[in-house]
C-alpha cells in the first residue's frame, strides 16, 4: 500500500511538470538561478560545512503567482549532495504556499530517490509543506510556517518501539532591521520547532529554539554588471552550534 502511495505521488508530480511543460511556451517562462556558497545552512543546520554550488530551475506562469522547480547543489568535496523539488503559488505579495520535497541523499550508499521510508539508512527524502505571510507597512515583518507530512521525520512510539510520523513544526519569524546603500538589507530572524507527536521532532529531541541569526544582502557593481551578494550568520541554540554562510549569485 506504502509503494502504491509513492507511485501515486511520483506520477502525479511527472504529470505536474508535463503540463507546464507544455504550457510554458505562451503563458510562462522558465527561469535558472546559481549560486557559490562557502557553506550551506538550512533551518538552523549546518547541512554541509564545504565550500558548494547551489542552482535553481523553475518555471514561472504568467501572472507570476505559481512557481514549479527543482534545486541541486553539491560541495566541492562531493560529500554533499542535494536534489529538492518545490512547487509554490503567491496568492498575492502578502500570502503563499509551497511543497518541498528535500532530497539530501548524501550519506547514503545506493540511494533510490523515489524511496520514501522512515529510515534515514535508506533515504534522504522528506517533504513539508510552508505556509508565508509578510506584514505591510514600513517594518514588513514576514512569517514562516512548516510541517513535515511524510520521510525521515519520526519518532519512537514507546509502546510499540516503532518509528512513527512527528509531523514537525517550524515557525520562523523574520524582521528586516536595516537598509544601506546598493540595495543592502540586514533582516533578523528566530525560530523555533516541535512536534505536537511527542517531544522528539527533526530539529531536536525537544521542542526548542533552533535556529537564530542575520541576513544581509547587497549588490556589488563590477563593471556594468550587478554580483548579488548576501551572507548569513546563524546559532543554534539547540544543538550549541553555529556558523557564518558568505555567498554570491551569478543569474
Amino acid at each position: 500500500m506504502y509503494n502504491k502511495r509513492v507511485n501515486r505521488f511520483t506520477i502525479a508530480t511527472a504529470i505536474l511538470f508535463c503540463s507546464i511543460v507544455t504550457q510554458a511556451e505562451n503563458t510562462g517562462e522558465f527561469d535558472l538561478n546559481f549560486q557559490v556558497k562557502t557553506n550551506h545552512l538550512w533551518h538552523g543546520f549546518i547541512v554541509t560545512p564545504g565550500v558548494m554550488t547551489g542552482g535553481t530551475l523553475s518555471y514561472l506562469s504568467a501572472d507570476e503567482k505559481s512557481q514549479t522547480g527543482v534545486w541541486g547543489g553539491a560541495s566541492f568535496n562531493g560529500e554533499f549532495q542535494e536534489f529538492t523539488y518545490f512547487t509554490k503559488y503567491k496568492f498575492n505579495d502578502k500570502w503563499f504556499v509551497e511543497i518541498v520535497n528535500h532530497g539530501n541523499h548524501s550519506s547514503v550508499d545506493n540511494v533510490d530517490i523515489f524511496n520514501y521510508s522512515k529510515d534515514p539508512s535508506k533515504t534522504g527524502n522528506f517533504t513539508d509543506i510552508g505556509l508565508g505571510y509578510t506584514f505591510a507597512g514600513e517594518m514588513p515583518i514576514s512569517l514562516y510556517y512548516s510541517v513535515i507530512v511524510q520521510g525521515i521525520d519520526t519518532y519512537t512510539d514507546e509502546e510499540s518501539g516503532n518509528d512513527k510520523q512527528a509531523y514537525t513544526n517550524y515557525l520562523e519569524v523574520r524582521i528586516p532591521t536595516w537598509k544601506g546603500k546598493d540595495n543592502a538589507v540586514l533582516d533578523v530572524f528566530i525560530a523555533g520547532a516541535f512536534s505536537p507527536m511527542d517531544d522528539e521532532n527533526f530539529y531536536d529531541d525537544k521542542a526548542n529554539i533552533v535556529n537564530v541569526g542575520f541576513t544581509y544582502n547587497k549588490s556589488l557593481r563590477i563593471s556594468e554588471y550587478n554580483l548579488p551578494v548576501f551572507a548569513t550568520a546563524m546559532w543554534n541554540p539547540a544543538l550549541k552550534k553555529g556558523a557564518l554562510e558568505v555567498g554570491f549569485s551569478f543569474f
